[in-house]
């Protein structure tokens, strides 16, 4: 489905009983909705599954960047607000876990809980020009350029030896419009939220893969300690994309969370 969302065209999808409380899922950066296609399936007989094609990314319109988190943040509102959906839970990988805080933050009384995937709070100054180097590589020679370099930081050794994991990760990545992944990158860059967590006050669960060079668990160990009462779950054997590596313990994870902080 596609509706104009924030000044924007997105396109959507919705599954589950339309009774049941909404989960909203977003994906990480140079994927799309179809990401979330095995989670969607363990939540869906008991919840009303939201995901969509993030600003930039699969069949959502690519305005020019740069993008600030303070419009990837009121995109996922105003397809709420669309939907007519008043609260819902959240669950975001990598860039999704950064638009998650900003949640936290600027949108409290929308969301039930949070939980917080693959993600950071901070990009430290050193680390910034590499935001920048990816996206002129990615102008200057396409964007499978992205995918060796990307599956590397994604998945563990052992998982990039399976065919489909990565043949799915890599077409995600060449097909994501170049706009988008720029945009993106550079509000990524940006990225320096940590002392501001504690204003967090939901129900918080934060995952990583304990194998993650991209957002490492110490990145987690930060958010964890920064909002009180947050968990934190460190899959072990996966990497970045730990969801796609690994998704029985993944879904375990994420369901058992759910139960224990039902919405009300």
């Amino acid at each position: 489905m596609q509706a104009s969302i924030n000044g924007m065209r997105m396109n959507y999808e919705v599954s589950g009983p339309e009774s049941a409380f909404p989960v909203v899922l977003h994906h990480p950066l140079a994927t799309n909705v179809s990401f979330w296609n095995e989670l969607t399936g363990a939540l869906s007989p008991d919840y009303r599954v939201v995901r969509f094609d993030a600003r930039g990314h699969g069949q959502t319109e690519a305005p020019k960047g740069p993008y600030s988190f303070e419009t990837l943040t009121a995109d996922v509102v105003a397809l709420m607000d669309h939907l007519k959906i008043a609260r819902a839970h959240f669950l975001g990988l990598s860039m999704g876990g950064m638009v998650g805080q900003y949640l936290g933050l600027l949108h409290a009384d929308r969301f039930a809980s949070l939980q917080l995937v693959s993600s950071t709070s901070r990009i430290p100054p050193e680390a910034r020009q590499l935001w920048e180097d990816r996206v002129q590589v990615a102008r200057e020679k396409g964007m499978s350029s992205q995918v060796t370099p990307a599956m590397q930081r994604w998945v563990t050794d052992a998982n990039r030896q399976k065919p489909a994991l990565f043949a799915r990760l890599a077409r995600m990545i060449e097909t994501t419009p170049l706009e988008g992944y720029a945009g993106w990158c550079l509000a990524i860059r940006d990225l320096n939220i940590t002392e501001r967590l504690k204003a967090i006050t939901l129900p918080t669960r934060i995952i990583v893969g304990a194998e993650d060079p991209a957002t490492p668990v110490a990145a987690s160990e930060v958010i964890h300690r920064e909002i009180k009462g947050s968990d934190l779950i460190v899959m072990p054997a996966v990497s970045h994309m730990l969801s796609a590596e690994d998704p029985a313990t993944f879904h375990r994870h994420v369901l058992a969370f759910l139960e224990k902080h039902p919405a009300r």
